[in-house]
């Protein structure tokens, strides 16, 4: 009697004890860095805008990876959407959606109703993926189908369920699930439904096609990684390979880019943006080889789209100015001052955009800045020299008088 109320106290101080120790553990997680709950919101509500461009079908695989970095509204970090439910929602959009929550609800309310002891397990890789990008994972289809299927098959035949009182009952709905994959076959009863020879052969074209594809895509991205530590002979041998085996490969084709000529990348790349039409590597490689082959429309064309794609990119946005104000002067020197101005004046066009970017983002009153985007003092020290062209370069024109997007750049 009197040692219980003490006891009582230490185990609640105790329990408060582990309690701030917890959440002093996980307050990086909750209230900073790129995994925060801010960065979520922005990225589910950057999601959400996408996938109502195409709601009922979806934008096809491997949606966000490709195209968050043209809508991202601030410049947080995060390749994967951290829900899975809304990257389902993003590739295959409300119809597929619906079909995966009545795969998993059915899954969830079978163990329920057989009251499987592997339901929570279940109940938490269902829930989890809802603020995580568990589904991108194979893995986790896996560990669901086989808990599911272990929940039904202990439920059926496991001992404890077979001597208990209430066994035929438990049993039941395992057995209402066999009656849907049977037919009704005449004199003969039900039958089941794999039994039916057209079935069959559907079943094994089926699964022999889809066996293919992953055998496909499995070599290529296999060959693709081989590549990554051959020299380069072998290594342009392999990713030749690995684009033969899944043309979709994009990460092979931006690596075989880098070991070819401007004119032999440009060809290459442009079957690439075929299958990933969204991709900024893609556009922003095009626009480099189109860079080094002297071709400044085109150059300024896709630098433009891939900074499009990836408009909080402050080296590209850099880098493409420095290029097309190299352009302008290689084209002045080379006795074509008319595509000199015109590079010129797409290296001022892209500056004016980066500036009020820059501008737009700073007098936001809430944000984040992950990627720690501003103007670089390298991309506006390059005014001067776009307007020296623009001039003609023959007059010393007068200081530029401040404009609306001027802001002091920071690096």
């Amino acid at each position: 009697r009197v040692a219980a109320p003490g006891a009582l106290g230490a185990a609640a101080l105790l329990a408060a004890a582990a309690g701030a120790v917890i959440l002093h553990q996980v307050q990086d997680r909750t209230l900073g860095g790129a995994a925060t709950l801010s960065a979520r919101r922005l990225m589910y509500s950057d999601a959400w805008q996408l996938a109502r461009s195409s709601l009922w079908l979806g934008r096809g695989g491997e949606t966000w990876r490709q195209s968050y970095l043209a809508i991202q509204s601030q410049p947080y970090v995060g390749a994967e959407v951290h829900s899975g439910y809304m990257d389902i929602l993003l590739n295959t959009g409300v119809i597929g959606l619906l079909l995966v929550l009545v795969l998993v609800s059915s899954m969830a309310a079978g163990l329920i109703a057989v009251g499987s002891r592997l339901m929570p397990a279940a109940l938490v890789l269902i829930g989890h993926a809802a603020v995580d990008f568990d589904w991108s994972f194979g893995l986790v289809w896996l560990l669901l189908l086989w808990l599911t299927v272990m929940g039904f098959a202990v439920a059926s035949s496991g001992p404890e369920v077979q001597d208990g009182p209430n066994a035929a009952q438990r049993r039941k709905p395992f057995k209402i699930g066999t009656k849907l994959l049977t037919v009704y076959g005449g004199s003969r009863g039900y039958q089941p439904l794999l039994s039916l020879p057209l079935l069959r052969v559907t079943a094994i074209v089926l699964l022999g096609g889809w066996f293919l594809l992953a055998a496909a895509l499995g070599i290529s991205e296999v060959k693709e990684r081989w590549a990554a530590s051959e020299p380069s002979g072998p290594q342009i041998a392999l990713l030749q390979s690995s684009l033969k085996w899944n043309p979709a490969n994009t990460e092979a084709a931006l690596n075989l880019a880098d070991w070819l000529s401007p004119s032999q990348r440009i060809p290459l790349l442009k079957r690439s943006l075929v299958y990933a039409p969204n991709h900024p590597g893609l556009s922003w490689k095009l626009a480099e080889a189109y860079s080094l082959r002297g071709e400044s429309e085109e150059a300024a064309a896709w630098y433009i789209a891939a900074i499009d794609r990836d408009r909080f990119n402050e080296v590209k946005q850099t880098r493409a100015v420095l290029k097309l104000a190299a352009l302008a002067d290689w084209h002045r020197t080379a006795g074509d001052p008319a595509r000199s101005v015109k590079a010129a004046r797409a290296g001022m066009d892209i500056l004016m955009r980066y500036r009020a970017l820059a501008v737009d983002f700073r007098e936001m009153d809430d944000h984040r800045n992950d990627r720690e985007f501003d103007l670089s003092l390298l991309a506006a020290r390059q005014a001067n020299r776009l307007e020296k062209i623009l001039n003609g370069g023959t007059r010393k024109h007068a200081a530029r008088q401040p404009m609306k997007a001027d802001i002091p750049a920071q690096r």
